[in-house]
């Protein structure tokens, strides 16, 4: 992890991946954050069937049991926001003031709270009162489009993402814990300079809509525009910004569209008469016979050489974590238990992300966080034992270290 946000507390209170994948973002810049779950159940990411999810959105965070429906659990949960900078839930509009954990209920205890609320729907409006599941989101958002198949069954509808419609926007889940974080960071930038905290009602499909914004504003101003270089009157002859399969059959993307760089490829394939040509199906077979003579590594080794736009089409996480360049930006970890996590995209001061913890057992730090709060032994069993807390179990410390790839 990045060390930004190095010395922020977030004291996290969520199930499933909304808020999860939010504290994902922010312990990977360095946030100490706290999961909070309940002693009974836990996160649902942690059932069998998406335990792979919770290692991944989970990972680096300290977990918590504590029973939020008694006084007594409140009264921890209080002592820990003490200590915190940041609340994050993704619990929907309502449920947590009836907890008494809401805006207004934790601003009272610690003004300069900030307070993070990621929701499917948002946290206002008429539909903000229903569970949402993550193609709920993006349902709303128009990225998920359906047609009536032949067989009576409603099916998805392939679609490109450039192709000027909204299913180009994100995920919703993982756009909105983005947009999320985003805000976040900006709200602790807002209180170191004015000491005020905030309430951030984040909307997941609404994220996803603001992630497609080139075709959202296309849409809405120039809907004469919608996809043009992939529709289909146009799809055959685009020959300048298109696909092409090169002779060790792989896929590479080729978008000279730019006259400078046209001429130039022109130049360096021997085809000087090529250049006054725009598009066409003719002149995008010639392409594909030029395209196939070489394999992918030669056509980006010229790419490389002569800053020419072309790039590969990788299919699948194997290709795409094989690719030269991807490599050379550290972004996959390999646990000792042989688990490979995700890290961020950016690189800050020259260093990639770095290893981080495990995703925690539910609880696991429960002990450990109740002590820095300055609760005694014989306080911490008693919590336990009226099943308020969730006693602290002993495992193998899983290490996430072994970055991969260029550093």
């Amino acid at each position: 992890m990045t060390r930004l946000l190095e010395g922020c507390r977030v004291v996290e209170s969520s199930m499933l991946l909304n808020g999860a994948v939010t504290g994902m973002m922010l312990v990977d810049l360095g946030a100490d954050v706290i999961k909070v779950e309940s002693p009974a159940v836990g996160d649902y990411l942690r059932l069998p069937e998406t335990w792979h999810l919770n290692r991944q959105a989970n990972r680096g965070k300290r977990s918590i049991a504590i029973d939020l429906k008694r006084p007594e659990g409140r009264e921890v949960l209080y002592r820990l926001l003490e200590t915190a900078d940041v609340f994050l839930t993704n619990a929907l509009a309502g449920k947590n003031e009836k907890l008494g954990i809401g805006y207004d209920q934790l601003k009272a205890l610690k003004p300069d709270i900030i307070y993070c609320q990621n929701t499917g729907f948002g946290a206002t409006g008429p539909w903000s009162g229903i569970p949402t599941h993550g193609q709920m989101m993006d349902a709303l958002a128009g990225a998920m489009p359906v047609r009536m198949g032949d067989d009576g069954f409603v099916v998805p509808q392939a679609f490109s993402r450039r192709s000027g419609t909204l299913a180009a926007a994100g995920e919703s889940t993982t756009m909105g814990s983005i947009y999320a974080a985003f805000h976040i960071a900006a709200a602790l930038a807002h209180r170191a300079r004015t000491g005020e905290g905030c309430y951030i009602d984040l909307s997941s499909a609404h994220a996803a809509v603001a992630s497609a914004w080139v075709a959202a504003v296309t849409q809405l101003n120039r809907p004469e525009r919608l996809g043009w270089w992939q529709n289909e009157a146009n799809l055959r002859p685009v020959a300048r910004y298109q696909a092409y399969i090169t002779r060790d059959e792989r896929f590479l993307l080729f978008c000279p569209e730019e006259r400078k760089s046209w001429h130039q490829f022109c130049d360096l394939v021997g085809r000087p008469e090529l250049k006054p040509e725009e598009r066409g199906e003719d002149l995008r077979r010639t392409l594909q016979a030029i395209i196939v003579t070489r394999d992918l590594v030669d056509w980006m080794e010229l790419a490389r050489v002569h800053a020419l736009p072309m790039g590969p089409i990788n299919d699948g996480i194997a290709q795409v974590q094989e690719d030269p360049q991807i490599a050379s930006r550290p972004m996959f970890a390999r646990s000792t238990d042989d688990f490979v996590h995700l890290g961020q995209p950016a690189l800050v001061d020259g260093k990639a992300w770095i290893e981080t913890g495990p995703a925690p057992e539910h609880g696991e730090h429960g002990d450990q966080i109740l002590r820095e709060l300055g609760y005694g032994d014989d306080r911490i069993a008693a919590l336990a034992g009226q099943g308020i807390t969730k006693a602290e179990q002993p495992r193998e410390r899983i290490a996430v270290s072994a970055i991969y790839g260029d550093e």
